[in-house]
Parts: C-alpha cells; structure tokens; sequence
C-alpha cells in the first residue's frame, strides 16, 4: 500500500511540472485567436464588427490588412485606396445578427474577400467601441473583393 501511495504521489508531481504554452507573435500578442471583446485590441487600435444580414447559410470572409490574426498579408485596393499590410484572417457567421470582432490600425486598409460560395450581405463598422459608431450595409458577390480605407477616428471608406 505504501508503494501504491508513494507512485501517486511521485506522479502527479511529475505532472506538476509540466507547461502549457501558447503560440505567441514577436509582438506578444497571439497569432490566431478570435476578438471577444474591443479590450482585447491593441491600444490605439480601432476595434471593428462585421455582422450578417438575415441569411440562413453560414458566411465564410477573408480579411487581409487587420493587425489580429495571421501576420503576411498585403496588397493594394483599386484607385486611391492604400496599399494593404497586415494580418489575415478567415471569419465565420452564421444566422441573423450573428456578429464578431476584428482589429485594424488606424489610417489602414483592408479587403475582404467572400469564400461562401453565395452573396453575402453584411455591415462593417471599425467604430464599435463607440456610442453612434459609422456602420456601412455591404453586399458582396461569390469570390468577390471590397476594399476599404480607414481614417485616424476609425471611420471607412469604400475603395472603388
């Protein structure tokens, strides 16, 4: 019974000293992780919402140019619109008011891409920490792109 009581004891102090470890970006922030919450943007950051519209099918987006997500994204919008630099990130919606976060620089660009393999109609804000924030109704084709610019308050621009 001792011998018993002893491997317990000297295995679940091998346990204790194991580590959990999660992947960490050079800047310290995590590479692939969803936005709960406008606190979990960087400071200065604006924190951004995408929302569907009454849809009964999942939405897939792709967007290149936000400061959360999978760093190595970049390109350039049509016209005047900024070139794009930053991260990438895929976000799911699925059902009626079914919104999530995403962070950008501010005076940034972005893009997204539809990958439903439908039209998708959404609204985008990059104000959704504010009180009356800028909120702009978008509809996108199947494999479409639009591209935005953002100012210094957060407010976008449609690139066209």
């Amino acid at each position: 019974m001792f011998c018993f009581c002893l491997s317990v004891f000297w295995m679940s102090c091998e346990k204790a000293d194991q580590v959990t470890t999660s992947t960490v970006a050079q800047n310290e922030q995590l590479t692939s992780r969803e936005v709960a919450s406008c606190d979990q943007c960087p400071v200065g950051d604006c924190c951004c919402s995408v929302e569907s519209i009454p849809h009964s099918a999942m939405l897939s987006l792709r967007f290149c140019g936000t400061s959360d997500g999978t760093p190595g994204c970049m390109g350039s919008g049509p016209g005047a619109c900024s070139s794009i630099s930053g991260s990438a990130q895929t976000i799911s919606l699925s059902g009626t008011g079914f919104r999530k976060l995403f962070c950008l620089n501010p005076n940034d660009a972005f893009s997204v891409t539809n990958i439903s393999g439908l039209t998708a109609t959404i609204i985008l804000s990059c104000q959704h920490d504010l009180t009356n924030p800028q909120k702009d109704t978008i509809t996108i084709l199947n494999t479409g792109i639009v591209y935005f610019d953002s100012d210094n308050s957060c407010a976008l621009t449609q690139c066209l």
